[in-house]
């Protein structure tokens, strides 16, 4: 019973490490990258800092969390960490976004894009994904599959 309690926290403890490797080795490559793990990488994990995805706003108030928590980093370390999650793991806020923002972001055609501009222009701020799934000349699959990386003005 002793032994496969061991075997069990040693395997768990190697798919743990497994996965940690995995998840770091995964990260984009990118201007920020290295800065990243330097900065952010001496108080956690980096896969714990890009667990979940933030707006650009959300980002720069993650970041100044941390370094009022102690983080230790130059304003250009600490611009390059913000500009990297932004463009790797951000919420793209379609009440604010460019056309060509939301292009990138979410990998919408020009057209798409200038729908949802002068949807907003027309009716102002978007409240939630039902309301902009339903802007016309958007197509709805390209907006499911990109769901997770879109937020909206509260």
């Amino acid at each position: 019973m002793k032994q496969r309690a061991i075997l069990l926290l040693v395997t768990a403890a190697s798919v743990a490490a497994s996965l940690s490797a995995q998840a770091s080795g995964a990260l984009p490559d990118g201007e920020g990258k290295k800065e990243l793990q330097k900065v952010c990488g001496n108080c956690h994990p980096v896969e714990q800092v890009v667990a979940s995805r933030r707006t650009a706003k959300g980002w720069d108030l993650s970041i100044e969390e941390m370094v009022a928590r102690g983080a230790k980093g130059t304003d250009d370390e600490l611009d390059k960490i913000a500009a990297y999650l932004t463009t790797n793991f951000g919420k793209l806020n379609v009440n604010t976004a460019t056309g060509p923002e939301m292009e990138k972001a979410l990998g919408l055609s020009e057209k798409e894009a200038q729908a949802i501009l002068a949807y907003r222009e027309r009716n102002g701020k978007i409240k939630d994904f039902e309301q902009l799934k339903k802007v016309p000349g958007v197509s709805a699959e390209k907006l499911q599959e990109k769901r997770g990386w879109i937020a909206f003005d509260r």
